[in-house]
Formats: C-alpha cells, structure tokens, sequence
C-alpha cells in the first residue's frame, strides 16, 4: 500500500492570504537556490482570477527573488480588472512572464492554483468567489508528484485555450490584439477544479 502525505487544507481568512502565500512561496523559491528540494521547472504556473488575486499580489511581492531563482512566470487569467492592466503590472515586475486571457466564461468554475515544481503546488478557492468578500478555501500540497502533474496537466490544456495578453520577452508589455474566442471544444477540455 503507497502512502500518500497528508494535504495542508485549510481556510483562511481573507487578509492572511496573501502572506500565507508569500511564506509558502519563498520557502520553495529558497530551497531551489540552495539546492534543497531543488526543482527542474523554471516557470511558476499560475491560474488566478485577475491580477488582483492574493496570488498574483504574493508573486508581485516576491518579485525579485523569484528573479534571482531564476524562475519565470506563466500566468492566465479569468477576467481583466481596469486596473492593474498586464502592461502596467508588467513594468513593476523584475521576472520575465507570459499572461494569457481564459475568456471562456466555463473557467469560473475552476479553482486558482500555483504549480512551483513536480511535487509542491498550491490549489486556491474557486474564481466565482469574490476573494474579497469571503474566507477562502485553499491547499498547501507538497511532497505529491499526483496532485502537481494533474495541476500541470490542467494548467497546460487552459493554456493551449488561452488567448495571448503580454509577454515579458517582447519587453514591451503591451497587450496583444484581441483575436477570436477559443473553440468551446478545446476550452471544455480544460477541466481544473471542482465545485463546492
């Protein structure tokens, strides 16, 4: 019989989000630096509800030290806020990033997550709830290669169904012409979470 390692789950009070977030983060971000725990990814991938999520904060926070792990940053969002637009998020942020739009409206269903490497990542509430207004649900998982390959899994199939935002190797940060919507074919493929 294999054991699997318990998930920290837990549900967290809106205003301590971002810094439970920060701390997960950075301890991962060290151990790749140091060696310990070392990952082979060099991109976080990120599924958030917009750029003002708790997790988009907690990386925009940790900025340089996630450009000092050498790690970049693909992230999709669900919606687009007036503000912070991509571009102007972009030119505060020291790592190199790609940003892509999930505009299909099915994606509310799926839960926010950070995938750091092949056993840790990090599952959030799901983007329907206002992070704002409620007490979150989220899950800390490390040490589970089964729960990361499925994030990257989903991460990867929301991805090829995204349309392109910014991309920090252009350097400008503007945001790319809008083309068409996602054949719902390949947007229902992108099954990322549960609801509850």
């Amino acid at each position: 019989m294999s054991f699997r390692p318990p998930l920290r789950v837990s549900v967290t009070r809106h205003e301590e989000k971002e810094r439970k977030l920060k701390d997960f983060l950075a301890h991962h971000i060290t151990g790749t630096q140091t060696g310990s725990g070392a990952t082979p990814n060099t991109h976080l991938l990120i599924v958030a509800r917009s750029l003002t999520s708790p997790i988009v904060m907690a990386i925009t926070g940790l900025s340089q030290e996630i450009a000092r792990a050498g790690l970049a940053v693909r992230l999709i969002l669900a919606q687009l806020d007036a503000a912070p637009s991509p571009e102007d998020w972009g030119r505060s942020i020291a790592f190199g990033f790609e940003i892509r739009w999930a505009k299909h409206p099915r994606l509310i269903e799926a839960h926010e997550q950070l995938v750091i490497g092949p056993h840790t990542c990090w599952i959030g509430d799901c983007m329907r709830r206002d992070p704002a207004k409620c007490d979150a649900y989220e899950s800390f998982v490390e040490d589970c290669g089964e729960a990361a390959g499925c994030a990257t899994v989903s991460f990867e199939r929301l991805w090829g169904a995204s349309q392109q935002l910014a991309d920090s190797r252009s350097r400008e940060g503007a945001l790319a012409a809008p083309g068409p919507m996602p054949p719902v074919e390949a947007a229902s493929q992108a099954t990322v979470g549960t609801r509850h």
